[in-house]
């Protein structure tokens, strides 16, 4: 529970037949052995022109959507196929996966990281340590980062440490499968992980792997020197399609603080010097880019040579919180839309990002609309803009930004990496990564126009009921799991008024594929908890060589039959550092939570709940807690507050659906 009383709620724990008493029942008609899975309700298609079908249906064949229909019928064809029919009634409402097109799985099991306000950078202006940050190189100097980031995910992935790259990865799978996410960018190749869950971006799909990655500063000579027999090769020769490019992740050059020199602008400007500039190259953060340099990236050439490509320029890829919790400031979106360029949204990583694209979602809603942020150049996109709209006109406007965002998760991802001709929209023909939700059970918030785009932007994790990647459910809704793949699935840890979650981690034939959920979250927590040591300071700050480390000695590659003293000078030392008082620069830290509404110390650090002292107020932290600052504060207030007001622990209005029931009948 929130610590805070100004937004804890209590929990009602309700059984699911009293819920379902109340409540309309969702119709299961289940053959166990079917051949296909009909899904029933709202089909939010996201295709070329935004066909939505309220009565709509879905049929799902093995991995591929069948047939889309509206109406009671059934499609010709269907013979005597059975079936498993699922009908969440009028609202019911089925997407496409979203595609995650920025992450860092490896990084998700570790909770928030604060920017601590005891890091002064007199060289980039930064003479407090107060200031926010400037640009990406800033942020990894202080010894926290090396603490609660660095040293924290190498013990768990490290080969010669904890080895758990393939439980970790699993573990950020999940975290985005609960949120609706089909596909994520960011995954190291790892056979016991590679597109077992949730589609892996660089890792090949749909029988070609042309997609590449990039996530080091482009201005070494090293790559430039190997970029004609390399990436500029691949892109001509069509073996590369896509190549995400961490890019200008700072202010722009006018927010700059005085004394900071460093442009983050400049990358841009080499990107084109060194022939990068092309319909293959997809920008992500470009958060110190300027109007003009949008109207360079759209019409951006065919990097193939011989000129076929997407004519869709070089593209973006957006992560709002990431941006506003280090510097403060995001990327001018509303000038890349301006200039035709596709936009697309991405969640960063657990350190300073959202747990998953549906909670990112909210971020970049409040972001576009807030006038603290980049509510005031909505204007420069005609659409979505509302000066001199009333009316039908104004909620159209309204209706058309909920329609982009969700075209930024959906559609616009699909685009960007050419995966558009199998997933990004719901077609026939194409494959079945579909996201299913009902309709949040409270009216839109900020009093916007009731629309799908909107009830998708609304929607939490507990909205979400069912999530399928290649035509496989993997997770959703206990009951729906069991009428979907009975017995094969396991139940996760959630709120106590929520209907009961289910996920299916398990693959046949892969390496660690029997491993359970449950195993995968205890190793975790172990592994995160030992870094602490056998006698933890009872305040959680670092020890030196008097505390030892069994568990890691125990485990990590060559070191059990060390003497404390060695594993400590020549292991841990050499990896972690030591503080500026000579102790070891390393502490316990909690696994972050799987569901954003159990993540206290995230929601807090959003609504910004700080005591006098200037610490977080968070009566359980998952880490020591540290004077840090907020950057996504402005002298105007917080505009992320609402994040926390409009969307998560609201009561549910008597006899909304929350959880139903179901009966089954076979066809």
């Amino acid at each position: 529970m929130m610590h805070n009383s100004n937004f804890t709620r209590t929990l009602r724990r309700k059984s699911l037949a009293l819920v379902a008493a109340a409540l309309a029942l969702t119709t299961i008609n289940a053959a166990f052995a079917a051949d296909a899975i009909l899904l029933r309700g709202t089909v939010v298609t996201m295709d070329d022109q935004f066909t939505v079908l309220k009565h709509g249906n879905v049929l799902i064949e093995g991995n591929k959507i069948a047939a889309v229909w509206e109406g009671n019928g059934k499609p010709k064809g269907l013979g005597n196929k059975t079936y498993t029919e699922i009908n969440l009634g009028p609202d019911g409402m089925i997407f496409p996966g979203l595609i995650n097109l920025h992450n860092h799985p490896y990084y998700n099991a570790l909770p928030l990281w604060l920017a601590p306000s005891s890091h002064a950078q007199p060289n980039a202006g930064r003479n407090t340590g107060r200031e926010p940050y400037g640009n990406r190189y800033q942020w990894t100097q202080p010894e926290e980062y090396r603490r609660l980031v660095v040293t924290p995910q190498r013990v768990l992935t490290d080969t010669r440490a904890l080895n758990l790259g393939a439980e970790l990865l699993k573990y950020s799978e999940v975290r985005a499968l609960v949120g609706g996410e089909t596909a994520i960018q960011g995954s190291p190749a790892n056979p016991a992980a590679d597109n077992i869950l949730v589609r892996n971006v660089e890792n090949g799909s749909f029988g070609r792997d042309r997609i590449d990655g990039r996530v080091p500063s482009i201005d070494n000579q090293g790559f430039i020197n190997s970029l004609p027999n390399g990436l500029l090769r691949q892109m001509r020769n069509g073996s590369v399609e896509a190549w995400l490019v961490h890019l200008a992740e700072g202010v722009r050059d006018s927010d700059r603080l005085p004394g900071d020199t460093f442009s983050s602008r400049r990358e841009f400007n080499l990107l084109r010097s060194i022939g990068l500039l092309n319909d293959a190259t997809v920008i992500i953060h470009g958060t110190g880019l300027e109007p003009e340099d949008f109207s360079l990236m759209a019409p951006a050439p065919a990097a193939r040579q011989d000129g076929a490509g997407d004519g869709r320029g070089a593209k973006l890829v957006w992560s709002p919180l990431s941006n506003l919790l280090l510097y403060g400031k995001t990327t001018a979106v509303y000038d890349a839309l301006a200039a035709g360029v596709t936009v697309s949204l991405g969640t960063d990583w657990s350190p300073s990002g959202s747990h998953n694209l549906l909670a990112e979602l909210k971020v970049a809603d409040i972001a576009l609309r807030d006038p603290r942020h980049l509510g005031g150049h909505r204007s420069r996109v005609a659409e979505v803009s509302l000066e001199g709209k009333e009316g039908s006109e104004l909620k159209a406007a309204e209706e058309a930004l909920d329609r982009l965002l969700v075209a930024m998760v959906t559609s616009n991802p699909a685009k960007t990496v050419r995966w558009d001709s199998e997933v990004g929209s719901i077609e026939a023909g194409k494959v079945a990564d579909l996201l299913v939700i009902t309709r949040p059970p409270h009216q839109p918030s900020r009093g916007l126009p009731a629309t799908p785009y909107r009830h998708l932007i609304d929607a939490t994790e507990r909205d979400v009921r069912l999530v399928l990647v290649d035509g496989e459910p993997l997770a959703g809704d206990a009951y729906l799991m069991e009428a979907l793949k009975p017995g094969d699935y396991e139940i996760l840890t959630t709120p106590a008024d929520w209907c009961p979650k289910a996920v299916d981690v398990t693959k046949a034939g892969v390496p660690k594929g029997t491993q359970t959920f449950a195993q995968i979250e205890t190793l975790l927590r172990e592994g995160l908890r030992a870094i602490g040591g056998d006698s933890p300071s009872p305040d959680g700050s670092p020890t030196g060589p008097e505390n030892t480390w069994s568990y890691l000695k125990a485990r990590f590659f060559g070191t059990a039959q060390m003497s404390n003293a060695d594993f400590y000078n020549f292991v841990l030392v050499p990896s972690a550092g030591l503080t500026a008082d000579g102790e070891l620069n390393a502490e316990a830290v909690e696994l972050a939570p799987v569901f954003t509404e159990q993540n206290d110390m995230h929601l807090q650090v959003l609504v910004g709940d700080v005591t006098t002292a200037g610490l977080l107020n968070d009566a359980t932290p998952p880490y020591r807690l540290y004077p840090a600052n907020l950057n996504h504060i402005t002298p105007d207030g917080n505009a992320l507050e609402d994040y926390v007001n409009k969307w998560f622990f609201l009561d549910v209005p008597p006899g909304h659906e929350l959880c139903n029931h179901s009966h089954d009948d076979t066809h």
